[in-house]
């Protein structure tokens, strides 16, 4: 497989599996910080953390689990609700 080939496919992968801080905090609506703080309560597990030991990490995580943990979360603000 020559270069371009295989970069299309590590983008196309990560496009299908991979989501940013960013977008978690998007798709759970609440913040970065509140993303943050899941992460250090071990409620949510990077799959890959960039820059691990400098203030400024990025971490991916692995779209099934936020999915996963979107779903607990709505089930969980639908009963505190009532």
């Amino acid at each position: 497989m020559n270069d371009s080939l295989i970069k299309q496919r590590i983008a196309a992968d990560l496009d299908e599996y991979v989501l940013s801080q960013k977008k978690v905090a998007e798709i759970l609506n609440m913040s970065n910080q509140g993303v943050s703080n899941l992460v250090r309560d071990r409620k949510l597990i990077p799959v890959y953390i960039f820059n691990q030991n400098d203030a400024r990490k990025i971490n991916l995580f692995y779209k099934k689990d936020i999915i996963d943990y979107q779903e607990k979360l709505t089930a969980f603000r639908e009963l505190r609700n009532k």
